[in-house]
Formats: C-alpha cells, sequence, structure tokens
C-alpha cells in the first residue's frame, strides 16, 4: 500500500493526528519542570507572625523637629510674598525675607516635618488668601 491511501486511519493523516496529540504532551513535559524549578527558586518569606518584633522610638530629635516660631514667621512671609505677587518665584520672596533658596527649602521641609508648624502656616496662609479674596469672587 501506498502512503497515500484514502484509508484515513492510515498513512500521513493518521501521523499528523499524531504529531498534534504528541507535540502538547512534549511541550509540557519540557517546560513544566522548568516551571517548578523556577518557582521552587523564589525565595520563600519568612512567617513574619512569629518573629519577635521589638519597637524602638527615637526621641533624640524630637527638639530639632520642632520649628521655633520665628522660622514659622519666616516660612510665612514667603509664602504670603508669593500670594500677593504671583510672579514671585520662591527664590525672591526668600530674597525679599532674607534668606537664600537653599535655606528656605530647608526651613521648608522642617517645616514638613513639624505637624503643628505645618497646620498653623497652612492656617495663617487660608486667612491670608480670603482677605485676599474680594468677597463674591470664584
Amino acid at each position: 500500500m501506498s502512503c497515500l491511501s484514502s484509508n484515513p486511519t492510515r498513512g500521513p493523516r493518521k501521523r499528523l493526528l499524531w504529531l498534534r496529540s504528541i507535540i502538547p504532551i512534549a511541550i509540557f513535559s519540557v517546560a513544566a519542570p522548568l516551571c517548578r524549578t523556577r518557582v521552587i527558586a523564589l525565595p520563600v518569606a519568612p512567617n513574619l507572625s512569629k518573629a519577635p518584633w521589638v519597637v524602638a522610638q527615637d526621641d533624640s530629635d524630637s527638639d530639632e523637629s520642632e520649628v521655633p516660631p520665628a522660622d514659622v514667621e519666616k516660612y510665612i512671609a514667603v509664602y504670603k510674598a508669593m500670594q500677593r505677587d504671583r510672579s514671585l518665584t520662591a527664590e525672591t520672596a526668600a530674597a525679599q525675607n532674607g534668606m537664600t533658596l537653599e535655606a528656605f527649602r530647608q526651613l521648608e521641609a522642617r517645616v514638613q516635618r513639624d505637624e503643628a508648624a505645618l497646620q498653623r502656616a497652612r492656617d495663617e496662609l487660608q486667612a491670608a488668601a480670603k482677605k485676599a479674596t474680594p468677597a463674591g469672587a470664584p
């Protein structure tokens, strides 16, 4: 018999069907061990619920984080100047208040870390903005 037989169960068709069924199995048998190896190779997170945690609080810089009222006033003065004149840059407004831009940015970072100083600055700047905005204006 020839390979080009009309019988569908024999010849090239049967080989093609056999290849179609065996290729996925072959791919899976090669890929599966690789996947398992990669998963096993991943670091495993430790069980953190059983770890003895010690919480320590560093209060050594608590006095340093509090911004003196005079410095908060300088910070507010720079922002008020920029509220009054929208064309001013932070550098120009800081210079008008006797500060360099770097000194102002350091002061700004200290104020941002001190919640009480930050809230005071917000309150004063919002009050100044409300006074500057006429009633009925958007």
